[in-house]
């Protein structure tokens, strides 16, 4: 990516920039782990199948729809037991975070080194490179916990990376690596082909292959695959539009989501604007966040702009190479330089961004106030069963682990740890909200004894 013959004062500013977002990332996404603000849905079921894959078990789940079956009956997403081997080395869970990091990462510097290709200027490069890693959408994806659409980033790049090459074979390995992180990435492919035709109509047979290749995994994916798995079920099927006018009124329909288009075209000057090619590629990633009711999608919070980020920042490389026939490389310079004030300003005054807390003392002063909770999750060994709340499931996700449940006798775990404070994450309480009645059956339960209490947190064990 990088000639070392070559290498300048801007290319070794934009690495170290690219290091400093990873270890932005990996500071803010250990510290948020520590702090018990990562849960098991959605980091603990992909480190626990990751997990069981490294030790060559059934990559099998806890869920609270297909529980008790192989992650495909959630996702079909084979390419994250690409990371199973990071569990050769350690058997750490924040091992994932870091990895999503470093990957993400590394997928800015694809970016850049692509942008040198395409733009041949490294400054221009190093503007749209500044735009995306500084996009708040993209930083947020990296400290939510770890998704697989997140670490996706780096091998989608890798594929536009290999088109810009003309590397036909690292092409196609990348695509399929891509949309193997999920059955939904049919729509990235497919849509990616259509851009690829009107980029380059010498690829055509390229691009067709691409659509095939993607509709057939998604067909394969979510109509066979998927409902193998989980017994006949997808459980993330929507409606179609009826006609355009629902098309339409998807994107416009609340302000959250007219806020959320605004700013993510602004991160990038608004110059996927000018790359038609790439339209229907980011029409189709705003859809499939709008069209469904389900507003945690709507805005550049959690890892929802994970898929987008390296869309925007591809189709704003292209909308340069359009500029460039058209201005004067002057006035491009001084829009390169007016691009890395905005995107400097939007993350620090407007939008915010969450890496803000890599440097802030209280963030990290925050993390050692969570002592009690470790010693809390010391207290179940390690080979035993165990049952509880989404926060603290995360540390059991390399033995047998369940969320709390009102009926847990069905699944019989050695331990019962409940942390029933006030005040806390309501995501902590996902799926049973009741601790109160919990605690009370089994401190009422002939099978099972309390082995430590405090006025909120108990530890019920199984009796032999």
């Amino acid at each position: 990516m990088f000639n070392t013959k070559r290498i300048n004062y801007i290319d070794i500013i934009a690495l170290i920039i690219c290091l400093a977002f990873i270890a932005a990332g990996i500071l803010v996404s250990l510290n948020r782990f520590w702090q018990y603000e990562v849960f098991y849905y959605d980091f603990g079921i992909f480190d626990q199948a990751i997990w069981k894959v490294s030790r060559f078990q059934a990559p099998i789940i806890d869920h609270f729809v297909v529980g008790g079956n192989w992650i495909f009956a959630d996702h079909f997403s084979p390419s994250i037991f690409l990371l199973s081997p990071l569990f050769w080395i350690t058997e750490k869970s924040e091992t994932l975070l870091v990895a999503q990091s470093i990957i993400v990462g590394l997928s800015a510097v694809v970016l850049y080194s692509i942008g040198k290709d395409l733009l041949k200027s490294k400054f221009q490069s190093f503007s749209i490179l500044i735009c995306y890693i500084f996009f708040v959408g993209l930083q947020n994806a990296v400290i939510s916990d770890f998704h697989e659409v997140t670490v996706m980033a780096l091998p989608f790049m890798l594929t536009v990376w290999a088109f810009v090459k003309r590397k036909i074979l690292f092409y196609i390995i990348s695509l399929l690596v891509t949309l193997g992180f999920k059955e939904s990435t049919f729509l990235l492919g497919a849509t990616l082909g259509v851009a690829i035709f009107f980029l380059r109509t010498s690829w055509w047979r390229i691009s067709l292959l691409t659509i095939g290749i993607s509709l057939l995994w998604g067909f394969l994916s979510i109509k066979i695959i998927i409902p193998y798995f989980s017994g006949g079920i997808y459980q993330y099927g929507v409606d179609f539009p009826k006609d355009i006018g629902d098309i339409v009124s998807a994107f416009i329909d609340y302000p959250l989501k007219i806020r959320t288009l605004f700013y993510s075209f602004f991160s990038f000057g608004f110059l996927p604007f000018l790359t038609p090619q790439f339209w229907i590629v980011i029409f189709q990633d705003f859809f499939v966040r709008f069209f469904p009711k389900v507003i945690t999608r709507w805005d550049m919070g959690l890892h929802y702009s994970a898929q987008l980020s390296p869309i925007l920042g591809v189709s704003s490389i292209y909308a340069f190479l359009l500029l460039k026939k058209r201005i004067s490389e002057r006035f491009i310079t001084i829009l390169s330089g007016i691009l890395i004030i905005n995107a400097m300003i939007l993350y620090a005054f407007i939008l915010h961004g969450p890496f803000a807390l890599s440097y802030n003392p209280d963030f990290y002063r925050h993390t050692k106030d969570f002592k009690f909770l470790d010693d809390l999750v010391n207290k179940i060994p390690k080979e035993a069963s165990v049952m509880t709340q989404n926060n603290l499931a995360v540390r059991f996700t390399h033995q047998d682990v369940f969320l709390l449940r009102n009926d847990y006798q069905g699944y019989d775990p050695d331990y019962v740890l409940i942390d029933s404070r006030e005040g806390q994450n309501p995501n902590n309480f996902f799926g049973e909200k009741n601790l109160d009645k919990i605690v009370d059956r089994l401190q009422n339960d002939s099978n099972y004894e309390q082995k430590f209490a405090t006025k909120e947190q108990f530890i019920f064990r199984k009796k032999e």
